[in-house]
């Protein structure tokens, strides 16, 4: 559909053009950032005061967040007033403006969706009502299932539920602002502990390279990451004890001081000095690292260059004064180690490229060579020099007379179509490197990862891999490498186990175990496309979504990496 397509294209500057007349921009950033924050909450915990008629969708939440870094550089052109309190904020907002909020997310979401769009991701139809985008056939779905699937298995996630101290949080309410000592601590320290102990995290450097890149180590950054979201589930928590009381207050204007209460604290604006000292005390670190690590994920509306956000990454903090506004629930999301790598690489590429990328495939390559030297009789062979290159990683195995060939591309795990793109890009890479080793005859492979000369080349049967950090981009990478095996640090844990499991090992059963076993989390994960729409000035963009079982790819993940 090349005309429809067109349309799309034509919609599309219609669409930049009125976005950037849309008079919300001229309101402080404050009072938009704050509705839009007290949006996301309602998606997180369900509408407050109205919990039991309202749905909860967390997906929603975490895209309403994500999706201003589409519009970073609309949002910056409000003025830095911050008015009297949150109330006073939001007081600028009228019935009139409830049409441009809308257009405002719909509008965030076409910008994840025309690049995918432009890059024959969909196929599309042009009707009355607006544009229908679909799949072009479903070879292309099943790809892009299995591609969301290797992602999600490797993303940052909590294990387990945060702890809920309502009680402690109510006496604080109560006296604030004293606040009680014993009970604020009981809060902060329990979720801090908690943080430090349940998010899962793949490390995408070696402590080493960790360090070099960012001038702190790995530990001060998951310590003062862990306190600063305790700070945010506190916040949360004053919110659910202010909800709970103002639900049961006997007076008029202690009721509406308390619902003001619970929105101060879902959309806080809080002294930057303070938030940086709570977290250095708690985590037990350097003020200066901790200011440090906070700058890594803050937006400062007068210099949006040096704040890293973009292609779905908002930094959780944004600066107004001497204070931060934050939603705490962005906190909580927006901080694994793969923002610090991209907000680095939007910053500063020059260091990006000179010290982070060197370090990424070799970190990626230790992980893959850890799992095959832990199997008995295995020998590697890394950084193996040939006239084609340099193979990143041989395996051979003596009691098969088996051998695996991987290559890998160790991207930061993308987001937005342009680092898909790029994943992609790598991976197409990687297929043309594992053909040319295959063309190879049977004697220049055994010779290439030093297989004992008495071994006759032809008896060695030889599996190709691509290895990534998380996936490996759309359906025409996936159709690339057909005939070499997938590799994800959790995909590959759970093939190995899967082939000790079954009997003798060989590396000629990793690519039937590595398709078992994502048809086996295909089966327990994916509950299938729906089609979906949202609205944008005055037409309907409708698309299919991927429906995930994330509690069943959370119980994979932990089997495979057991």
């Amino acid at each position: 559909m090349v005309g429809a397509l067109q349309d799309l294209e034509v919609f599309e500057r219609h669409a930049d053009a009125a976005m950037a007349k849309l008079p919300l921009w001229q309101l402080p950033i404050r009072s938009l950032l704050s509705l839009l924050y007290l949006s996301a909450d309602s998606q997180y915990v369900g509408e407050r005061f109205r919990r039991r008629k309202s749905q909860r969708n967390e997906d929603v939440g975490t895209a309403i967040i994500s999706r201003m870094s589409y519009v970073m550089n609309f949002l910056v052109q409000g003025s830095r007033q911050i008015g009297a309190d949150v109330d006073d904020a939001l007081s600028v907002f009228d019935a009139s403006l409830q049409d441009d909020v809308k257009d405002l997310l719909g509008y965030a979401h076409f910008c994840e969706v025309m690049p995918l769009a432009r890059r024959g991701f969909f196929t599309v139809e042009h009707g009355p009502a607006g544009f229908s985008l679909k799949h072009p056939h479903q070879q292309f779905a099943t790809h892009e299932e299995t591609d969301v699937l290797l992602s999600e298995l490797v993303l940052a996630r909590d294990l387990a539920p945060p702890p809920h101290p309502i009680d402690a949080c109510k006496r604080i309410v109560k006296t604030w602002p004293t606040v009680p000592g014993d009970d604020l601590v009981t809060v902060l320290q329990g979720a801090y502990n908690h943080y430090l102990a349940n998010v899962f995290e793949l490390e995408l450097l070696s402590a080493e390279g960790f360090r070099e890149s960012f001038g702190f180590s790995r530990g001060d950054f998951v310590q003062v990451r862990a306190a600063l979201m305790a700070y945010a589930d506190f916040c949360l928590g004053m919110a659910d004890a202010a909800e709970h009381l103002a639900l049961s207050a006997f007076t008029r204007p202690r009721r509406q001081a308390l619902e003001r209460e619970v929105r101060e604290w879902a959309a806080p604006l809080l002294n930057r000095n303070h938030i940086v000292g709570l977290a250095a005390g708690i985590a037990g670190v350097d003020p200066d690292i901790a200011d440090r690590i906070v700058t890594h994920f803050t937006l400062n509306p007068d210099n949006t260059a040096a704040s890293g956000g973009g292609e779905g990454f908002f930094p959780p903090f944004l600066i107004l004064g001497d204070a931060l506004l934050f939603s705490p629930h962005g906190v909580k999301r927006m901080m694994p180690e793969r923002n610090l790598l991209y907000a680095l690489r939007q910053t500063d590429p020059s260091k990006f490229d000179q010290i982070v990328s060197r370090h990424l495939e070799p970190a990626l390559l230790a992980d893959a060579a850890q799992c095959f030297s832990a199997l008995p009789g295995v020998e590697i062979r890394r950084n193996v020099e040939w006239h084609h290159g340099e193979i990143d990683l041989l395996a051979y195995h003596a009691a098969s007379n088996t051998a695996v060939h991987v290559e890998a591309k160790a991207a930061v795990p993308p987001q937005g179509a342009r680092m898909i793109a790029q994943i992609e890009a790598r991976t197409l890479e990687a297929a043309e490197q594992l053909r040319r080793f295959k063309a190879l005859s049977d004697e220049d492979k055994c010779k290439a990862a030093s297989i004992d000369p008495r071994v006759p080349p032809k008896s060695v049967a030889w599996t190709g891999a691509v290895l990534v950090r998380t996936c490996l981009g759309t359906e025409k990478a996936w159709s690339r490498i057909s005939g070499h095996t997938p590799l994800n640090p959790v995909l590959l844990r759970a093939a190995l186990k899967r082939i000790l499991t079954d009997g003798e090992f060989s590396f000629a059963k990793l690519d039937a175990a590595v398709t078992a076993e994502l048809e086996d989390l295909r089966h327990l994960a994916v509950r299938g496309w729906t089609d979906r729409s949202f609205a944008l000035f005055g037409k309907t963009i409708e698309l299919p979504l991927l429906d995930l079982d994330y509690p069943a790819i959370a119980a994979y993940r932990s089997r495979a990496l057991a």
